[in-house]
């Protein structure tokens, strides 16, 4: 596999925590379930009818070398 195509671990993990929190979002809103965000220094509700789904990208995996 070519390096640049090569993920570090960090980032392999940044796209899993973003991708569960993307999957987290679209579960409350089929759900019909609010949403707590952080907006302009304040905790703001947001109904299931106005939340936008963000999204969802494929993740690939970190090649072993040895």
């Amino acid at each position: 596999m070519d390096k640049t195509n090569q993920l570090s671990f960090g980032q392999l993990v940044e796209r899993h925590f973003q991708t569960g929190v993307a999957r987290a979002i679209a579960e409350h809103k089929r759900a019909g379930r609010s949403i707590a965000i952080w907006k302009d220094g304040r905790v703001v509700i947001v109904p299931p009818d106005e939340i936008k789904e963000p999204k969802q990208r494929k993740l690939r995996t970190v090649s072993k070398t040895t």
